[in-house]
Formats: C-alpha cells, structure tokens, sequence
C-alpha cells in the first residue's frame, strides 16, 4: 500500500509532532524539527512510490540524529507492556468464558492498546469492551479459522508493544484449539513503538511460541521481506500460514506478491485509506484474508 499524500501525509506529521514533543529540549527545537520533515521530497510530491513506513523510517532517522537519542519512545514501550500485562488475567478469563475463544482473542489483538484507556475507568470495564468489540466481519474470522485448520506452521509478524500481550493471548488461544507451529517476528532496530525481541519476552511471548527478530537494520516499521534475515525469509516461505499485524505490516507486506495466498492481515481500520479499502467504517476491526 503506497503513501496517499492527502491523508497521509497530515497523520505522518501529526505523529512526529507528538514523538519530538516528548524528547525535544523546548518548543523552538521542535518548530526546528518539523521544519526539516517539510523539506522531504516524498512528502511534496503529488504521487509517491514508498510506503508511509519508509517515510516513518526515514523521520525516526532525522530525529535520532537531531535529539542524539537512539530509541526516543523506549521508556513508552516498556509501560504500554506494564499496563497491557495487568490486563492479561482479567482478559484470559473473558476468553476461558466465551463460546467462542478464537474470535474473541482476535478481537482483543486487533484492537490491542485501543482497549487499555477502557480499563482505566473504575466501573463500567466488561460493558464499555464488549460493546467496543461487538464489530467484526464473520465471513473473514471463518476464512480464517478454516487456514488454522490447515496451518502446521505459522510465521506471526507483531506490531507494538502493549498490542503483544494481547498477542499472546491470541496464540495460546490458537495453539489451545489447533495442532501447529508458531514463530513471532519483532524488529531488530527499535522504532516507534513497535516491539523488540528484548519486548516480547519481557511479556512472555516466548512462553507462547518461538521468538526471533526480523533482521532488517534499519527503523523500519513494518516488512519488507528482501530486507530480512535469511533465517526469517526462510520461515516465511516454509509457512503454511502468515499472520500479519498492525498497519505497517499491512502497508508493506500487501506489496509482497510471493505471500499472497497465504497471509491474514489483523488491523484496526485507523484513517480512511484503510476504511476506503475495506468498506469499513473508522475504526473497524479487519480480518483480511489475502
């Protein structure tokens, strides 16, 4: 999925804006900073040929080297795990009690740190999730049962962190119901915050299946799969089944023709490029089986 400058663009800078706040020294700095982001070629073209991920890259790059801080959002990405884990035995009971335990995990992973602000509040917790979680397409959640059914192996490209405690949930909730190998893929290189293999055991994913780093180094949120290890590569092409999520991993790996058969992308329809594609509305939680 290639960048729309229209829509993207905005939620690119938005987001900059909001991660430079947090490690710049004042406000001048950050007028600064934003001001070099608006030189960029990719974001004063009409079209562009990449993907809003290697425009994020290429940012987090700028602002590594403009604040000399290698990994701004580290200390953010160890407390969205803190807060997703005191979650964890409140939505393993929801989903030990559900009739339907692989459609409920899928809706907690898709939403992922959507659902943490509602368990803040104090009353009102089970209502405000289940009537948050009540949309999902049923068709794509059989489809996707029915690849389960098929899968020996499964390859599960994660997003952020907090997201991957809700993962795991969703992968003790598969391998509880069906005989098949797992393998999570984290970043190598940190950025935003998208989870590390270092993240991903800190919540116990590696209690859940095997864990490796994509390989790619470079800040790249989402994949691409010439740029991964050779062992990665090499666990995507033996898999039956690919799990994919997040939007990054939607933007970039819905560009890999080789995957295409055999993948089910897991996100949550977040600007309208996404709601436009699926004829969802915002906010919606996707199972698109590709």
């Amino acid at each position: 999925m290639l960048m729309e400058g229209d829509y993207c663009i905005p939620c690119i800078l938005k987001m900059s804006a909001e991660i430079i706040r947090g490690v710049a020294k004042d406000e001048e700095q950050v007028h600064e900073f934003m001001g070099e982001i608006l030189k960029m070629k990719d974001l004063r073209r009409d079209k562009s040929k990449v993907t809003p991920s290697e425009i994020v890259r290429d940012i987090w790059v700028m602002m590594q080297e403009f604040c000399s801080v290698e990994d701004p959002l580290k200390a953010r990405r160890a407390e969205q795990n803190l807060k997703a884990l005191n979650i964890y035995p409140f939505v393993k009971e929801l989903l030990h009690e559900s009739p339907d335990p692989i459609l409920q995990a899928l809706k907690f992973a898709i939403a992922g740190n959507s659902i943490d602000a509602m368990l803040d509040a104090k009353s009102g917790i089970d209502r405000k999730i289940i009537s948050f979680l009540s949309g999902i397409n049923q068709k794509a959640v059989e489809e996707f049962k029915k690849r389960l059914e098929k899968a020996g192996k499964i390859v599960y490209f994660s997003d952020n962190c907090g997201e991957i405690v809700f993962d795991r949930l969703l992968i003790e909730t598969i391998r509880a119901e069906y005989d098949c190998e797992i393998t999570v893929i984290t970043r190598t290189v940190p950025v935003l915050n998208d989870a590390t293999l270092e993240d991903a055991l800190s919540v116990g994913l590696g209690d859940a299946a095997f864990v490796m780093e994509n390989g790619i180094r470079e800040p790249l949120p989402g994949t691409i799969l010439r740029k991964v290890s050779p062992e990665v590569l090499t666990a995507v092409n033996q898999a039956d089944l690919i799990i994919s999520k997040g939007g990054a991993n939607y933007e970039t790996l819905t560009e890999e023709s080789d995957i295409t058969g055999k993948t089910t992308y897991l996100f949550q329809a977040k600007c309208y490029p996404y709601c436009r594609a699926h004829n969802v509305p915002l906010g919606a939680l996707i199972v698109y089986n590709n």
